[in-house]
C-alpha cells in the first residue's frame, strides 16, 4: 500500500502524521510524508521520504509569528474562523489541490492522509477518487458530531435540554462562519475542475475515516468508533528540537513546568504574569520556551529556571503540578503521568481541553487574562488540594493505550484499502 500524507507547520499537527506514517513503513508500506520544509527534519529523523510543497504557503521556522496561523490576532469567534479558513483552509486551498494532485501522480498512493484543515487536499482527494482519511493530532474541531459539545467554546458536557440547545445553535453558527472561505473554496474548486459546493464544510464530506489523535476517555467518554470517526489515542511525542533533560534543585520543594506552546500566540505577556505569581512561593518552577518564544526577554526570578528547550516527558514526571495554555500535548502529557493542571486557554483547542481537564477533576480552569495573583491562588489550591493529583492520577490509569495510538492510526487507514479491494471483488 502506497500513503501519501499531508500537513502542514502548525506545531502540534506535525507528530501525528509523522508516527502514524512511520508505523505504516515498520509494517511494510510505502509513503511520503508533504509539508512545509521546516519539517523535513523532523521526517528525516524518522526516515520518511518527504517533499515540500510546491505552491502551497511555506510557513517559516518553527514558531515564527509570522507563519501558521494567525487566529491569535483577535478572539472574536467569526473573525478567529475567517482567519483559519485565510490561513489555512480556503484561503491557500488552490495551491495545496495542485500541489497534492502533482505529488499524487509523482506517488501514485492508494489512500491520501491528510491534516483536517487542509481543504486543498480534500478536493484533490475527491478529483481523483482516491480514498482519504483526516487525521487530526487533537479533538475533532469542525461542528459536525452532536455526541460532543462543538468546538472552539470549551463548553462542558451537556446535562440539561438547555445545554443541548445552546450546542446545536453554536454547531449552527460556526458552520455559517466558516462560509467566510467558500468564494475562495469554490474557486478552487473550478480550477481543478470539481463543481461549487453549498457550504464550505460540505467539502468535509470526501472524507472516508476521520482519526481523532485523542483518547475517547479524554473526550467526555465518547465512543470509541462512531460512524466515519475513530479515536486513537493521544499521537504526540517529544520533538526533535526538544530532546534536552533538565536538572531540577534538591530542596525538597515541589516543581512546577510553567509552558505556553510551540507555536506562536504572542503568549510573552501570560508567560511574564505567571511566572510574577509563583515568585514568592516556596517552589523550584521551569519555564520551557520552545520556538515561539526562544528568543524573548524575560525577568530573572529566583526560584524560576527558563530553558529554551527540554523535553517535557523528561521533566513533568518530576513535577508537582503544570501551568500551560491547553494545547493538547502539554496537557495530555502531564495527565499521562498523572499530575494536575492549572490552565489558561488562548485560543484554538485550548479552552476545549481546559474543560475536559475541568471535567475529570484533574485541574483548574483560568482566563489567559488572569491577574498573577488570581493565577497564584489557582496553583496553591492544585498544589494543596490532593484530589486534582488523584483524580490526574486516576485518569492516567485510563491512558496506557498511549503508546500503541501510532498503529490504530496506521490500521484504520490500511482498513480503507482493503475496504476497496473487498468491494471490487
Amino acid at each position: 500500500m502506497r500513503v501519501l500524507f499531508t500537513t502542514f507547520e502548525g506545531g502540534g499537527h506535525v507528530p501525528a502524521p509523522l508516527l502514524t506514517a512511520a508505523a505504516l513503513r515498520d509494517l511494510g508500506h510505502d509513503v511520503l510524508i508533504v509539508s512545509d520544509p521546516c519539517n523535513a527534519p523532523a521526517a528525516e529523523a524518522k526516515a520518511l521520504a518527504f517533499k515540500a510543497w510546491r505552491r502551497a504557503p511555506d510557513r517559516g521556522a518553527l514558531g515564527a509569528p509570522s507563519g501558521g496561523l494567525s487566529d491569535w490576532k483577535t478572539r472574536w469567534p467569526p473573525a478567529v474562523i475567517r482567519r483559519i479558513c485565510v490561513d489555512v483552509a480556503t484561503g491557500p486551498a488552490a495551491a495545496y489541490a495542485q500541489d497534492t494532485l502533482e505529488f499524487a501522480a509523482e506517488f501514485e498512493p492508494d489512500v491520501i492522509v491528510s491534516n483536517e484543515l487542509l481543504f486543498g487536499v480534500m478536493m484533490a482527494a475527491e478529483k481523483l477518487k482516491t480514498p482519504l482519511a483526516l487525521l487530526t493530532a487533537n479533538l475533532w474541531c469542525f461542528p459536525t458530531r452532536e455526541d460532543v459539545p462543538p468546538f472552539g467554546p470549551g463548553y462542558m458536557l451537556a446535562k440539561s435540554q438547555s445545554d443541548l440547545a445552546r450546542d446545536a445553535v453554536t454547531r449552527k453558527l460556526i458552520r455559517k462562519f466558516f462560509d467566510a472561505g467558500l468564494p475562495d473554496l469554490n474557486a478552487a474548486r473550478a480550477l481543478v475542475g470539481l463543481p461549487p459546493l453549498l457550504h464550505t464544510l460540505d467539502q468535509l464530506d470526501v472524507a472516508r475515516r476521520i482519526l481523532i489523535g485523542a483518547s475517547a476517555a479524554f473526550d467526555f467518554d465518547a465512543d470509541e468508533a462512531s460512524g466515519r470517526y475513530a479515536y486513537c489515542g493521544p499521537l504526540f511525542e517529544t520533538p526533535n528540537w526538544a530532546d534536552g533533560t533538565a536538572e531540577m534543585p534538591d530542596n525538597g520543594r515541589p516543581n512546577v513546568l510553567i509552558s505556553f506552546g510551540t507555536t506562536f500566540q504572542d503568549q510573552k505577556s501570560v508567560l511574564i504574569r505567571t511566572m510574577a505569581a509563583v515568585e514568592t512561593l516556596p517552589i523550584n518552577v521551569i519555564v520551557t520556551l520552545g520556538p515561539a518564544l526562544a528568543d524573548a526577554k524575560l525577568p530573572q526570578i529566583s526560584n524560576v529556571r527558563v530553558l529554551a528547550q527540554a523535553s517535557h516527558d523528561d521533566i513533568v514526571p518530576r513535577c508537582a503540578a503544570v501551568i500551560c495554555h491547553g494545547g493538547h500535548g502539554t496537557v495530555l502529557r502531564p495527565l499521562k503521568h498523572g499530575v494536575p493542571l492549572v490552565v489558561m486557554p488562548m485560543g484554538r483547542d485550548h479552552a476545549d481541553n481546559a474543560a475536559r481537564v475541568e471535567w475529570l477533576g484533574a485541574g483548574v480552569r483560568l482566563s489567559e487574562r488572569a491577574s498573577s495573583a488570581r493565577i497564584k491562588r489557582a496553583l496553591v489550591q492544585v498544589l494543596a488540594d490532593g484530589k486534582y493529583r488523584g483524580n490526574a492520577r486516576s485518569f492516567a490509569k485510563r491512558l496506557s493505550d498511549c503508546d500503541v495510538s501510532s498503529r490504530r492510526a496506521a490500521d484504520g487507514i490500511a482498513s480503507l484499502v482493503r475496504t476497496d479491494e473487498a468491494l471490487a471483488a
